[in-house]
């Protein structure tokens, strides 16, 4: 008789359950939205009261199940921030990312050590578990709070009216590019136009935050590994120290060696794989005159194949077998797997954007432009993404995460007077510790003001200085020869005099604009600084497995357990009130401060 599962009706009360908590945890979220910009908020704290710490109307294998499915949303929302990042961007503004990450995990563990060492008596290696955990900072959670402060703010990119199938462009080879596109303008007056502010997102400061997140990330996935390690160390197991440093090369090198290789496949294989005669764009775009879509043999069926549904039917099938891919990869190269989908939302968007065709005319270039974009927005896979599995993400997946967040918070241990004094303490220092973070972006304004010409901005600063703290000097009588007569002045020398006032006068405005110019832009960066700042004091998956790593002492996917962990229950719980205080207190941030500054959050060299 063959091994199978018992079919048997779920019983009234599960379905009920289950049935009220996907729907209140929508509905939690989207009040939470309107009240407090951050319905993320609303989901743990609704997970909270549902799962284990408070009600525990979830049974333990229900609470297992949505923590998959949750962590399954967590890597499609990082995919997704892959798909939308600007991708010259991340490349040119890489070091002042890999800068802010580096200031964003060295502040918290040395600050951790500085109060739970110096001022609470701690170990100091327990004292550095809590701030590993309290380190990285979570990429979901600030992808979903930009994804929520943007679509309720309205400022996402629109995206124009579709042209109809009649009078889109053809690219067909055999016929001049330029010469057989129809704008969608000119097909269509009422079509609104194509908004040229980016959405935060793929702004430059949003590209920034995302890249300092992931390598956050893949740091705190070093340490999650080194966790176990030094605890080893701690209870002098000797057979595992040997393997410490190997412990810390291993993920680093392996994410240096994953993206140097992808960038490498993406550009000499995958990238003409996809244009090698056009396949890509036959099986990834739509149909329309002049360009059929899919295999020869359904060339004759226009009718019936090439709709918008059949192109994003193939592009979600690449999209499912290269984050498959990358996310093996990088599991089995032991670092992290949200690294591998943000790579892998990269390459998607390398692979796919239309290569820029070469016409002797200068005529054409306005029609090449929008023929340009009118195929990059058919063959998006941001845009296919959104539209085949944008909808199952919010509404199920993504909440589902952070209950999941919540399952694992130990609420009603939290209370002791001491943990929750100490708690409070320690989760404001973290707080301070990852707004820091936005110092490196006002450096960096007075830094490119100093860059273009150091030498001459310099000296103009200096001059202005001494200027401005040297006593006024009454001038000299004027000479005898102006007491003559206008006319017996000279007019060549009169005109002389006049231009080097008027030089003067145009130096002294140059230089003031100058020096004023430094705390302006200063000035002006202020709210990039704070919003890099506040989206990056969220915490989540990663803090919560590095603590739970530090208390045991044993990765879950190791054989080998040590005999104690770094942190005792105290410390433990400790991390957690800073994990949970900051995991709700930066998407609220984000929303006030993308609500109160709005554009200027993305101004000037922000943009």
């Amino acid at each position: 008789m063959p091994h199978a599962l018992t079919y048997e009706e779920p019983s009234l009360v599960h379905l009920l359950v289950l049935a009220s908590f996907i729907y209140l945890l929508n509905v939690v979220r989207v009040i939470s939205d309107y009240l407090l910009y951050a319905g993320i908020v609303a989901e743990i704290a609704f997970g909270i009261v549902y799962g284990s710490p408070l009600a525990s109307l979830l049974p333990t294998s229900w609470e297992s199940t949505f923590t998959a499915l949750g962590y399954l949303g967590l890597i499609l929302v990082v995919f997704e921030g892959g798909l939308s990042t600007n991708l010259p961007i991340l490349i040119s503004n890489l070091p002042l990312s890999t800068f802010c990450a580096l200031t964003g995990i060295g502040l918290p563990i040395a600050l951790s050590i500085a109060l739970l060492n110096a001022g609470f008596g701690y170990r100091p290696l327990e004292a550095f578990a809590a701030g590993a955990a309290l380190s990285s900072t979570s990429l979901g959670t600030t992808l979903a709070a930009l994804n929520s402060v943007t679509k309720s703010s309205g400022s996402t990119e629109k995206i124009p009216a579709c042209t109809p199938r009649s009078e889109r462009p053809s690219t067909d080879a055999s016929i001049p590019l330029a010469s057989t596109f129809v704008s969608p303008q000119s097909a269509n007056a009422s079509a609104p136009t194509l908004s040229a502010e980016p959405s935060l997102q793929q702004s430059r400061i949003g590209t920034v935050l995302i890249s300092a997140a992931i390598i956050d990330d893949v740091i705190g996935l070093v340490i999650a590994s080194l966790i176990p390690a030094l605890a080893s160390v701690d209870s002098d197991n000797s057979s595992v120290q040997g393997n410490l440093a190997w412990t810390i090369v291993r993920p680093l090198l392996s994410s240096v060696l994953i993206a140097v290789v992808g960038c490498m496949v993406a550009r000499f294989i995958l990238r003409p794989l996809f244009w090698y005669h056009g396949i890509g764009e036959r099986w990834c775009a739509p149909a329309r005159p002049g360009k059929t879509w899919g295999a020869f043999s359904m060339a004759g069926a226009e009718a019936h194949w090439g709709t918008e549904t059949h192109a994003d039917t193939v592009k979600l099938l690449l999209m499912v077998a290269t984050v498959s891919a990358m996310v093996a990869i990088t599991n089995y190269a032991e670092t992290s797997v949200l690294y591998g989908a943000y790579v892998a939302g990269l390459i998607l968007t390398y692979i796919s954007e239309p290569p820029i065709p070469t016409t002797s005319s200068e005529s054409y270039d306005s029609s090449i432009s929008e023929e340009l974009e009118y195929r990059q927005r058919e063959l998006s896979f941001e845009d296919s993404f959104a539209r085949m599995v944008g909808p199952l993400q919010n509404y199920f997946f993504l909440p589902l995460f952070f209950a999941s967040i919540g399952f694992a918070i130990p609420f009603l241990d939290l209370w002791h007077p001491t943990v929750f004094w100490r708690g409070i303490v320690f989760s404001i220092l973290m707080c301070i510790a990852k707004l820091a973070v936005g110092l490196p972006i006002l450096f960096y304004s007075a830094t490119v003001f100093f860059a273009k010409s150091p030498p001459v901005r310099f000296r103009r600063l200096i001059s202005s200085l001494l200027k401005a703290t040297t006593p006024l000097r009454r001038t000299a009588p004027p000479p005898a020869t102006e007491a003559l007569p206008h006319t017996a002045i000279p007019p060549a020398n009169h005109d002389s005099h006049e231009k080097r006032a008027q030089a003067q006068r145009m130096g002294s405005s140059s230089t003031n604009q100058d020096h004023y110019s430094v705390p302006s832009m200063t000035a002006a960066s202020i709210p990039p600084a704070v919003f890099m700042g506040v989206a990056m004091v969220s915490r989540g998956e990663i803090g919560l497995l590095i603590a739970q790593l530090a208390r045991t002492g044993s990765d879950s996917r190791s054989s080998e357990a040590s005999t104690s962990g770094l942190l005792g229950d105290e410390a433990f719980l400790m991390a957690i009130w800073a994990i949970l205080l900051c995991t709700l207190m930066g998407p609220i941030s984000v929303g006030v401060v993308v609500r109160r500054w709005g554009p200027k959050v993305t101004a000037g060299i922000w943009t």
